[in-house]
């Protein structure tokens, strides 16, 4: 009998049961992947400290992708690139207890971006937990680091006038997240001149009610006198 044809009780539980599938299946890739990452940081760990001991040098490093290559034929993503990245994982994480913690809620491909534009160890971090709390995917993940968001919201981040701040608490996270959501629609390669008449024509969804109307029907816009000259300085 097609799923169509069925009662609708049965068809309620036919969807409980494709839930039940889904979500064991997304627990299943969750526990690859923690065993994949716990794996990567012990590999990466070993490499360290026989490199750090002077018991390796980096000839054995391509040494032991040949011997895996040989031992196990088809395994995948154990060549000298990969195995120095590991080594780069462990170095960049060295604490164990957050293996388990966070590095194991992202994916490889997450780490290796990370590793490959953060430029210090709060701006891995800074990237590693928000892309684990927004679910961010790969090329969101390099969206933000193209956008800068590090750079934006923690070390420049936007200011905002005390009135505006006393209006709207919320007013400086609203300017700082415009930058990157594409909140005023400003195009790239933006000038100066283009930011500030941007926030000034979003101020007054964080400012109701503190302009008087505009002679002009409709307003003429963000170099309207009567909008401008009611506006605080950010």
């Amino acid at each position: 009998m097609p799923a169509s044809a069925a009662p609708p009780a049965a068809v309620a539980d036919f969807a409980a049961i494709a839930q039940l599938i889904a979500q064991s299946r997304q627990q299943a890739v969750q526990a690859v992947n923690t065993a994949l990452i716990g794996l990567y940081w012990h590999i990466g760990e070993r490499i360290s400290g026989k490199i750090a001991t002077a018991e390796w040098g980096d000839g054995v490093v391509e040494q032991l992708a040949r011997y895996l290559a040989q031992a196990q034929p088809g395994l995948r993503g154990f060549t000298r690139r990969n195995l120095f990245r590991m080594r780069q994982f462990y170095e960049a994480y060295p604490a164990p207890e957050i293996v388990p913690a966070l590095l194991t809620q992202l994916p490889w491909t997450h780490h290796l971006i990370i590793l490959g534009q953060a430029k210090r160890p709060e701006e891995r971090e800074f990237y590693l937990r928000l892309a684990a709390q927004e679910k961010w995917s790969s090329r969101e993940l390099e969206r933000q680091f193209k956008t800068a968001l590090f750079e934006r919201t923690v070390l420049h981040p936007a200011k905002v006038s005390p009135l505006v701040a006393q209006i709207h608490a919320d007013a400086a996270s609203v300017f700082k997240d415009s930058y990157v959501v594409e909140f005023l629609g400003l195009p790239q390669g933006h000038a100066e001149a283009d930011l500030h008449r941007g926030l000034l024509a979003r101020l007054k969804d964080f400012l109701p009610n503190t302009k008087p109307s505009c002679p002009t029907k409709p307003c003429c816009g963000p170099s309207c006198m009567s909008f401008t000259s009611k506006t605080p300085t950010i």
